[in-house]
């Protein structure tokens, strides 16, 4: 269920929301709703009440979302929010309190009338000393390759802070958490998660977290983009890992490192991956996935080792036919124009075999007819000389 539930995250994508800020619901409304609850701090084997903060009820629907009252908590750290709630709403109500600049919040309030440990908010303390975020899962997903050989890869992090403590940055861009991204990564987009993707930014060739992160587990994502040249890929392992995970969806691919072990492969949305398990992965290790090359890619290369040794041929000849006539050395244009467009049809052939989307049928028919006929009136002209 878990590698199910961690897909499902990774390849769907959440849709627009159509709720906007301030709208009423028209509904009719049921008696007076309530929430109420305690803003208390943990210390200890006790909690202690928080007085003075503010509480926000907040609504979220598809059909609006915004606050809907707030208050503020009494000596004892009590709040008690009253409002209407419309029969059979089916929006998601919660609590929400701001200590020491970071939101807060209580479970997601299933009833009209809730009271005691539903609405309890727990707010922490915070800190900018570094603290080592416990990495609690780390799964790796690698998609089949795009036409030109390059695959998306998601990287999904289940982070842990054991404190009591919110840790922040020191300042606006110190960064909570960071981690390397592997070799040859562009065009990293944060994912889904219990981080607000502004907060997930690349910086060179590493991931950085900017957002306070309090106690408990938290989920971060993100994805990027690696060439067929980066692989096989590295993946470090630069902290312990309780649980390792690489899924890649390829049949013939291999995952070799670390703890990890090939097991029951993954199917989600039609799409079967390779799995491969680990646990306790240590620190200063790292994680190599192999993949397959694709029929595209190679044809690329041969076509472009094919174009240079083409021009080597041709150079060749001509420079033999030369020294034995003993004729004076032409000028190199012909023969590099030649090279020129010998290479430029063998590009044009990758990217018609790739798919290139800019490339239609009509633009590649013409575009290599002219290229072969500007090629024959340059061998035309390097014969001439001769």
């Amino acid at each position: 269920m878990r590698v199910l539930l961690v897909l499902s995250v990774l390849l769907t994508v959440s849709a627009p929301a159509r709720a906007q800020r301030g709208a009423k619901p028209t509904a009719q409304s049921q008696p007076m709703s309530f929430v109420s609850g305690r803003v208390e701090l943990p210390g200890g084997n006790t909690t202690t009440p928080v007085p003075g903060v503010y509480v926000t009820l907040h609504r979220v629907g598809t059909d609006s979302s915004g606050p809907v009252d707030s208050v503020r908590t009494d000596a004892g750290g009590n709040y008690m929010i009253r409002y209407s709630r419309p029969i059979g709403d089916e929006a998601v109500y919660f609590a929400a309190a701001v200590y020491r600049g970071i939101a807060y919040f209580s479970t997601p309030i299933q009833s009209a009338r809730v009271s005691g440990e539903e609405g309890a908010i727990t707010v922490f303390d915070t800190t900018s000393k570094p603290i080592n975020l416990t990495v609690r899962g780390h799964h790796v997903v690698v998609s089949a390759p795009r036409p030109d050989g390059s695959r998306d890869v998601v990287e999904v992090w289940e982070l842990s802070n054991d404190t009591t403590v919110t840790v922040v940055g020191r300042d606006t861009l110190a960064p909570v958490w960071t981690t390397l991204l592997p070799k040859g990564a562009t065009s990293m987009r944060a994912g889904q998660g219990d981080v607000s993707a502004d907060a997930i930014v690349a910086r060179g060739n590493r991931v950085a977290m900017l957002a306070p992160f309090g106690p408990g587990v938290k989920q971060v994502s993100y994805s990027y983009s690696v060439p067929s040249s980066s692989f096989p890929l590295s993946v470090s392992i630069d902290k312990p890992t309780t649980v390792l995970e690489v899924l890649v969806e390829e049949p013939l691919a291999q995952v070799t490192g670390s703890t990890l072990r090939a097991t029951d492969a993954a199917v989600t949305s039609g799409r079967t991956f390779k799995r491969f398990l680990g646990q306790d992965a240590p620190p200063g290790e790292s994680v190599l996935i192999t993949v397959p090359v694709t029929s595209a890619a190679t044809r690329t290369r041969v076509l472009a080792v094919l174009a240079g040794a083409i021009a080597l041929i041709m150079v060749g000849a001509l420079a033999r036919t030369l020294m034995r006539r003993g004729a004076r050395v032409p000028a190199a244009r012909p023969v590099l124009e030649t090279t020129s467009l010998v290479a430029a049809i063998a590009a044009l052939d990758a990217r018609h075999e790739r798919g290139d989307p800019t490339l239609d049928a009509n633009a590649y028919a013409t575009d290599r007819a002219a290229l072969k006929a500007k090629l024959a009136q340059a061998l035309a002209a390097g014969e001439a000389l001769v």
